[in-house]
């Protein structure tokens, strides 16, 4: 039995490095088929997240067979990485808990649940933080590989190999980018389009060196006043939590104070010149989820709910097909508000 299990591995681990492309598009469909359960039937929510979950763990796992196959340069220790990938997984899969906590166990079941994860979470990211000086972590800490560039990095290193030495290696990596001949204008290649969780709006940047590609940089050592600052957004949800259970969820307390700790964290960061591009990354995720405090309890029940639902219903009675989108979504928006990990996970 051992033997057959190793031998399906082997073959599987051999098709996602030989076949990236055709992985990567399995993953999007399996993810884009939990957003249509979703609503569709009894129990779907718990199915959807299910899908998800197994989704974006499939990508992890996917991930770190390419990243072995492909010979990446190992950039932070393994007990490091490790650690990450713990928390990367608990964050995948903690909606998907606490949806099924609550179905088995009640509220107090799932009330449980959020206060374990939350913990989990906090003492992994202060172990990284004040034990191997981790930096600014992102959310979540392991995100998802740049396949193109690893796609390309093999063909180049494949055909440096049965070429004229002379030739280099960045003159092998296919243009990104090619110019319209009347305006100039650069326009990114179809071939050169990365996959959706990677996709912006900003032109590829050709020739990038292997080390400057990958997702996972050496981070930034932090000062005395940074280093608080983190450790502010960690602890920020196991205090919100706490004054959740003392002043109830209708009590503007705990929202407060949330926000005031994430507010006081960015400001104690400073200018981000000095850091990385994960990490400046980080910190526009940070002062952009600032927004969800819009959609949480008590501020979205008593003044951006309505609003928020009427916005939704002119877009679309107004715009023609994009109410397939939108209908659903203001249908769903009041269980997906219910749910702690969708609107306070970070």
């Amino acid at each position: 039995m051992s033997e057959l299990l190793k031998n399906v591995c082997f073959k599987y681990q051999k098709s996602v490095s030989e076949n990236p492309n055709v992985i990567g598009q399995v993953e999007t469909g399996f993810r884009l088929l939990s957003y249509i359960v979703a609503g569709r039937f009894q129990d779907s929510q718990i199915i959807s997240e299910l899908m998800y979950s197994a989704s974006n763990l499939l990508v992890l796992m996917n991930d770190a067979i390419l990243k072995g196959t492909s010979k990446i340069e190992q950039i932070l220790p393994l007990s490091i990485e490790r650690l990450m990938r713990y928390l990367t997984i608990i964050e995948y899969i903690e909606v998907f808990v606490e949806i099924t906590a609550l179905r088995m166990s009640g509220s107090i079941g799932r009330w449980v649940v959020i206060l374990v994860i939350q913990i989990a979470k906090a003492a992994f990211r202060l172990i990284l933080l004040t034990r191997y000086n981790a930096g600014i972590q992102p959310t979540p800490p392991i995100t998802p590989l740049n396949r193109e560039s690893i796609i390309a990095e093999s063909r180049s290193g494949h055909q440096s190999t049965t070429t004229d030495d002379t030739i280099s290696s960045d003159q092998l990596v296919p243009e990104m980018t090619f110019k319209l001949t009347r305006s100039g204008r650069s326009i990114r290649k179809l071939e050169a389009t990365p996959a959706m969780h990677l996709r912006k709006w900003n032109l590829p940047v050709e020739n990038k060196s292997s080390k400057e590609r990958h997702t996972i940089l050496t981070p930034t050592v932090l000062d005395r006043q940074r280093i608080w600052a983190e450790g502010i957004h960690i602890i920020k949800p196991l205090i919100h939590l706490a004054t959740l259970y003392k002043c109830g969820q209708a009590s503007w307390k705990p929202w407060l104070l949330s926000c005031g700790f994430d507010i006081s964290s960015l400001c104690m960061m400073g200018e981000p010149f000095d850091l990385n591009s994960n990490e400046k990354g980080e910190l526009r995720r940070r002062t952009f989820m600032l927004l969800f405090y819009l959609l949480r309890s008590p501020f979205f029940d008593r003044f951006s709910q309505a609003k928020i639902i009427f916005m939704l219903k002119i877009l679309a009675d107004n715009i023609p097909g994009i109410s397939l989108l939108i209908r659903p979504f203001i249908e769903y928006l009041p269980q997906w508000q219910k749910c702690y990990f969708y609107t306070w996970s970070s």
